[in-house]
């Protein structure tokens, strides 16, 4: 309780964050209780199955279209804290046995996006080092965290091995949820939410790893990079073919688990003084447009290097909340 963020904004409990951390000495050995019976009973109080979802405005594109808001989720806090001691438990059981992708930088330990624009950098110097040029795929799913199949993702809970108790308490986790959406004090009546994770929650972004890496295991010829969803197929532009084949393997894949590239988002940058002949790539009917031309290490490396310094604010800005708790 003590990392929570002291906020005073209201949750579907009607107690604020900030409360919680002033009491919290007082409410160890209680919250220690309930947490071991809904662990054990896969059961829930009724709040801690709701969410108010607040659409945030991306910062670009009109106001008045619904696809520039980012839905996030306010949660019970009681629930959050609980989060944390099962993701502590399914984190260690991943990273342990190396379940989870080494491309993957998203929601990992000692892992960022700073991480994988390293590594990607590296790629593309050594490649361009040795006179070949190069395409990167960048794939951008549509509406991923939301389109989630619950049914598919308990599946995926027992190829990782997970199994018994927690496999169970997950599970009831998942199921049975409901969201409202909150604008201002305006609350909407309440709908079932039968696909997704959580957005905003502790687990959701763990859980949604796991399922986007049965969709990437798709991959086969080519090298990529992965923050989450955020995939960059890498090749040597000459394997076209190569690419195109992985591509169109990725893409059945993540249909299969109800999921599809964001087209308007996706697209194709060359690396190298040769450039590219095609204006499009188009897999099984599917148009990716190039992003550029061609393009620089020298822009590439000026984009990490940016990254990597608003990284390292972000960095500090979290080291300082953390010292003022």
């Amino acid at each position: 309780m003590k990392g929570m963020k002291a906020s005073k904004a209201l949750n579907p409990d009607g107690i604020p964050s900030f409360i919680l951390k002033e009491v919290r000495d007082e409410l160890c050995e209680p919250l220690a209780i309930l947490f071991q019976i809904s662990f054990e009973q896969c059961n829930f109080p009724t709040s801690w199955k709701l969410s108010h979802v607040t659409p945030i405005f991306k910062g670009k594109g009109k106001r008045s279209d619904p696809e520039n808001y980012r839905p996030i989720s306010l949660t019970s806090p009681f629930l959050k804290i609980m989060e944390r001691v099962i993701v502590e438990k399914l984190n260690s059981h991943l990273e342990l046995n190396n379940l989870i992708s080494d491309h993957q930088h998203g929601f990992r330990k000692n892992r960022s996006t700073v991480s994988q624009l390293v590594v990607i950098h590296d790629y593309i110097q050594s490649t361009l080092d040795r006179g070949i040029p190069i395409d990167i795929i960048l794939i951008d799913l549509l509406k991923a965290f939301d389109r989630i199949s619950l049914r598919k993702l308990i599946h995926c809970l027992e190829v990782y091995g997970i199994q018994g108790q927690l496999k169970n308490w997950l599970s009831a986790y998942l199921n049975d949820r409901k969201i409202a959406v909150k604008v201002a004090d305006t609350l909407s009546t309440w709908t079932d939410a039968t696909s997704g994770v959580p957005q905003g929650s502790v687990l959701g972004p763990v859980l949604f790893v796991m399922y986007i890496d049965i969709c990437i295991n798709a991959i086969s010829q080519t090298d990529f990079g992965l923050f989450a969803d955020d995939t960059k197929l890498l090749g040597e532009a000459s394997a076209s073919s190569q690419i195109e084949s992985d591509l169109d393997a990725l893409t059945e894949k993540l249909e299969e688990w109800q999921l599809s590239p964001n087209l308007a988002k996706c697209s194709v940058v060359h690396f190298g003084r040769q450039n590219p002949m095609e204006t499009e790539l188009e897999v099984e009917e599917r148009r990716y447009r190039w992003l550029q031309e061609s393009k620089g290490l020298k822009d590439f490396s000026e984009f990490s290097l940016s990254r990597f310094a608003n990284g390292l604010h972000n960095d500090f800005r979290e080291a300082v909340r953390k010292l003022k708790d």
